[in-house]
């Protein structure tokens, strides 16, 4: 069989395009006409919603404080997508639209001093950043925690406990602690009484792993404590810092695994959530504005808590999500995860089947699939999926409660999978009855048995995405072949740390990578591989990526994984800019490769 084209594409999610400054018509047509001059012949566009507000489809993303120019540029084009088919396919390019079903909000929080939007969700700690009108409208149609892990705001918190990684000596003593609370996360005040506070080493109450799944903390192996007693704080929100200065901190563990609190019962830790100073977005936090942001899908990263407070440290990206120098928990748990629609409600299968409609009417040459999203990111995850209608399938079939075994959950997870499935077929028949490509990201991440707390970011749990049922039943005619965890995050992008696990000599020897290249070349389906360009691989590395998916048959094309990465819009949106002259980079590798003559 001979080798398919190789398409050289680029990924266009747009709203990051309109960070920097706005799109009109003429600036819209010069990044479409730069990408085809630098050899790409597909674009594959995101898509976020109708924009008329009143809709049922409507999207809000543009609409967004942290998307300042996009209200303008909206004015500009109309839906950008809509827009894009035209100006491409002036150009000769193809365009994919690229579907995120789960994608009707953001994950975390603004808190009350924020001085940000408030959306009408709320979760402990503050109100989601953004959320699309139709979730604002069907709140219950989220993933709901399991039912038996649901709790509020209880008495009063009489005792903390805070347990290091290790048994090892540490510097921080009674007199190094400080105590903050707040009625509403955003102004913290600090306890002006003395502590007491007792340092033992004691046996670990449970396994600690991080972000990455490694095991930080044994269950039973001695950790040393520091217990604070004699409290009686009814605020529910409490941040735990200490008077160094400098950045040596020695008390290190992650937050999820640092923190204890205790009521009337000082043999059962009470229900929290927990923060450091780290966030996703308008990161790091301080007690003087957002406030912490709880229950942020950060809490398995390691950090010290003996450290400045106020440090920025070094770094950007990373910067905000691993900081130091705070611990911070509430009592209770979110019921909902912050921005994700379980696919089990009806209400769902309008909006989703509605959006594919609206996509494939814009003229685009294809749909594109993608799970991955950002409205699911909390510390514990596996709790969440839970919808009462699927649960209560689940029961009258297995007779039994889905959570009380591994091989319930795995059930569970197969049955709620089906209406998923279900979903790309419609999908699929819709798309091929008018003459249009189906395509589907195959998450070689996240679409595993023995998934990480790091790849599951981004990502619906408990539930089973049957990627391979979806190959072999014939509904896809492509799949974008993605190794990538979220934001890039696989290695930690620190200064002199080369990349590991996001190597792709290394990624594509993952047992699921090999097995989806497989299938896909046993069934004649184009694979086409998208890649982060930036994050922890660089530039010159990426290129030979490119060079390297080129010459391997298993491969029909390569995506270059965002636009925005190296071109950006002048402020004033009169041109565009190219950013660390990565656009040139990559036009010379693609002469040099041969797909731009």
């Amino acid at each position: 069989m001979s080798k398919n084209p190789f398409v050289l594409s680029a990924t266009v999610d747009f709203p990051d395009d309109v960070i920097p400054g706005p799109y009109d018509g003429s600036l819209l047509d010069e990044l479409i006409g730069t990408l085809k001059g630098m050899g790409v012949q597909r674009v594959y566009w995101l898509y976020y919603g109708d924009v008329e507000p009143g809709s049922l489809w409507a999207g809000s993303l543009y609409e967004n404080v942290q998307i300042p120019y996009g209200t303008q540029t909206l004015e500009a084009i109309g839906e950008p997508l809509k827009a894009a088919v035209r100006v491409a396919h002036r150009h000769g390019l193809e365009v994919y639209g690229v579907l995120k079903p789960y994608n009707t909000g953001m994950s975390g929080t603004n808190g009350p001093c924020s001085g940000r939007r408030l959306s009408g969700i709320e979760q402990i700690g503050g109100s989601v950043p953004q959320v699309i009108p139709f979730l604002e409208r069907y709140p219950h149609t989220r993933l709901r925690r399991r039912p038996d892990t649901r709790a509020d705001h209880g008495g009063p918190v009489t005792r903390i406990r805070l347990l290091k990684r290790d048994d090892s000596p540490t510097r921080v003593r009674a007199e190094n602690l400080q105590l903050w609370v707040s009625e509403d996360n955003g102004r913290y005040t600090r306890l002006d009484a003395a502590l007491s506070v007792t340092e033992r080493v004691e046996p670990a109450p449970r396994e600690v792993r991080n972000y990455h799944g490694e095991v930080v903390v044994e269950e039973g192996r001695p950790v040393r404590t520091l217990t604070i007693d004699g409290l009686n704080i009814s605020e529910r929100f409490v941040a735990v810092t200490t008077d160094f200065a400098d950045e040596s901190g020695d008390f290190i563990n992650t937050a999820f695994g640092m923190v204890e609190a205790y009521g009337d019962d000082l043999g059962t830790p009470l229900p929290v959530v927990v923060a450091s100073r780290g966030a996703f977005w308008n990161g790091p936090r301080d007690l003087r504005g957002d406030g912490p942001d709880l229950d942020s899908g950060l809490g398995h990263f390691e950090i010290p808590l003996d450290v400045n407070a106020s440090s920025e440290g070094e770094g950007v990206f990373w910067n905000r999500l691993a900081v130091g120098g705070l611990i911070a928990f509430a009592q209770g748990k979110n019921e909902y995860l912050p921005g994700t629609v379980s696919e089990v409600y009806p209400e769902v299968h309008r909006l989703w089947d509605g959006w594919v409609d609206r996509i494939l009417e814009t003229g685009v040459d294809g749909i594109d699939i993608r799970v991955s999203s950002h409205g699911s990111l909390v510390d514990e995850p596996w709790e969440y999926g839970f919808d009462e209608p699927v649960v209560e399938a689940y029961r009258m079939k297995y007779e039994t409660d889905p959570w009380n075994s591994d091989g319930d959950l795995e059930r569970f997870s197969r049955l709620r999978g089906q209406h998923f499935t279900s979903f790309m077929q419609r999908t699929s028949n819709r798309a091929r009855s008018m003459g249009r490509k189906m395509q589907a990201h195959i998450h070689t991440e996240a679409f595993r048995p023995d998934i990480v707390h790091g790849q599951i970011m981004g990502f619906p749990p408990n539930s089973h995405f049957a990627w391979q049922d979806w190959m072999r039943g014939g509904l896809l005619d492509g799949i974008t072949f993605r190794t990538s965890w979220f934001e890039a995050l696989e290695d930690i992008p620190m200064p002199g740390d080369p990349p590991v696990r996001s190597r792709l000599v290394n990624a594509l020897k993952d047992p699921v990578a090999v097995e989806a290249l497989e299938l896909a070349s046993e069934l004649g389906i184009p694979a086409y591989m998208n890649r982060y360009l930036s994050r922890v691989v660089g530039i010159e590395e990426y290129l030979s990526d490119m060079e390297f998916a080129l010459n391997d048959e298993r491969f029909a094309g390569f995506d270059l994984y965002e636009s925005a990465s190296f071109l950006r819009a002048a402020s004033d949106g009169s041109r565009l800019e190219p950013h660390k002259g990565w656009d040139d980079l990559i036009r010379g590798k693609v002469r040099e490769l041969g797909l731009l003559t």
